[in-house]
């Protein structure tokens, strides 16, 4: 045994085992890389089945993911949708809101400005649109003082028309734009030169100005722009409510009187909180 592995033998024993490791690994090696073809037949069929059935798996899983994602979309667009409303809802909430503390504002500033005289404040809880220029429901009656004829007068003060009746808890207030009315409200132009008298009514051929007849043709010292106020000529309205500014004169074609187009002071289109004034003796609106 020892003269068979010594010497030189061993050393081409030893030589001989290593190439035949080195062949017998390149010879797996390549065929590795080569294949029979059943093999390839085999593996191209299946590949071919592969993408067969894949394709329209994965189209029916691209469908079924782009409903899911459309569905989501809409869900998501329908809460968008309601927080938009909920958003538009809450503003005008807001804006009435806002709009309704600037009227309550100047009601405070009003009575703040103008102590000696009896102010009911009162809101509009009624206003049919079949009666729109002629009256409005207010929300105080006889059990808070108010009476029929008492005027009636918007957040600033200006003349909006007088009670014509009233019941416990609540009244009507028949409007100045009113040209159902034959009433009409003794008033005078003022401009710091001598008094122009004239009445106030109703303007059926512009609802949204009032009309002043009567004036006297003779009369040369009001002009277009000038304050139009109560006279104080009549017990029922106290002198000096503002009621509007002349627009235009006309003539009325008697010779003897002629009218003026007045525009209110009250804006009658807006009327939701008002003040009932409860005259005294002698008083005078300034």
């Amino acid at each position: 045994m020892g003269r068979l592995f010594s010497g030189g033998r061993l050393l081409g024993f030893l030589a001989g085992l290593i190439v035949l490791f080195i062949v017998a690994a390149v010879t797996l090696h390549n065929r590795a890389f080569r294949s029979s073809w059943p093999e390839r037949a085999v593996r191209d069929v299946t590949s071919i089945v592969s993408e067969w059935l894949y394709t329209p798996t994965f189209q029916v899983e691209t469908f079924f993911s782009r409903i899911k994602d459309l569905t989501a979309l809409y869900q998501e667009n329908s809460a968008l949708q309601a927080l938009a409303a909920k958003d538009a809802t809450l503003q005008i909430s807001l804006d009435q809101i806002k709009q309704a503390n600037v009227q309550l504002q100047q009601m405070v500033g009003y009575r703040s400005t103008n102590p000696q005289y009896k102010l009911i404040a009162a809101r509009v809880t009624g206003r049919s649109p079949l009666t729109w220029d002629s009256d409005i429901t207010i929300s105080v009656g006889r059990d808070a003082g108010v009476a029929r004829d008492m005027p009636v007068l918007n957040q600033n003060g200006a003349l909006v028309g007088r009670v014509t009746s009233a019941s416990n808890l609540s009244s009507v207030v028949s409007l100045l734009t009113s040209s159902a009315s034959a009433d009409g409200v003794s008033a005078s132009i003022i401009n710091g030169k001598q008094a122009t008298f004239g009445i106030v009514s109703g303007n059926a051929a512009a609802p949204n100005d009032l009309l002043m007849q009567f004036i006297s043709q003779m009369s040369t010292t009001a002009h277009v722009g000038d304050l139009v106020v109560t006279s104080g000529l009549s017990t029922m309205y106290p002198r000096g409510i503002l009621i509007g500014k002349v627009q235009s004169f006309q003539l009325d074609g008697t010779g003897i009187t002629k009218s003026a187009v007045i525009a209110p002071a009250a804006n009658f289109n807006a009327i939701d909180y008002v003040f009932v004034l409860v005259p005294g003796a002698g008083q005078v609106i300034p």
